[in-house]
């Protein structure tokens, strides 16, 4: 399996970057180097990131798209 990464890095809080805000869900990476998401602590994480953006319109175009499939196997 290949490994994709692009874009956006962790922010480190204990290496001097902001922490996220309080109670919001994140991106998580933990000191064993797993990704999840959930609230930070300083005991379990090294790194965070902010959750990505959904553009709706795709996801919209997708659907139709899917839909326009199944008619024609139909």
């Amino acid at each position: 399996m290949n490994y994709f990464a692009d874009g956006q890095e962790f922010l480190y809080p204990v290496a001097g970057d902001p922490r996220p805000p309080e109670d919001h869900k994140v991106i998580l990476l933990t000191k064993g180097g797993v990704c999840v998401v959930g609230s930070w602590n300083d005991f379990f994480y090294l790194g965070w990131l902010p959750l990505p953006k959904r553009n709706k319109d795709k996801e919209l175009q997708i659907e139709q798209i899917e839909a326009s499939r199944h008619q024609k196997r139909a």
